[in-house]
């Protein structure tokens, strides 16, 4: 079980990233380093954490993903240096997007 500091920790990090257009959306990398897109979380399938040691922009790192079906999208935050951190955030995530704790 986490400490109280880190779940406040992952809460500030999920909440950079929520945007307050309606409950659930939140920022995801875009087809290019300069850009962001927003995507609900909330239409998700899953929300995952993915060691990304093979992602040139993040080499032995890890990311909190949202897939939709086949299709994978990273969130823009992180990337975090342990699992833990990532699970943490990700758990944050789910958090801010259904109940709105931020």
């Amino acid at each position: 079980m986490a400490a109280p500091e880190d779940m406040q920790w992952a809460l500030a990090e999920a909440s950079k990233a929520a945007l307050a257009v309606a409950p659930g959306w939140f920022r995801a990398w875009g087809t290019t380093e300069d850009r962001w897109s927003a995507i609900s979380v909330r239409s998700a399938t899953q929300v995952v954490v993915n060691h990304s040691r093979e992602d040139d922009r993040h080499p032995n790192s890890w990311t909190v993903r949202a897939v939709f079906g086949t299709h994978t999208v990273e969130l823009r935050v992180g990337p975090y240096d342990s699992m833990d951190q990532a699970v943490l955030v990700a758990h944050a995530i789910l958090s801010v997007a259904y109940n709105g704790t931020s």
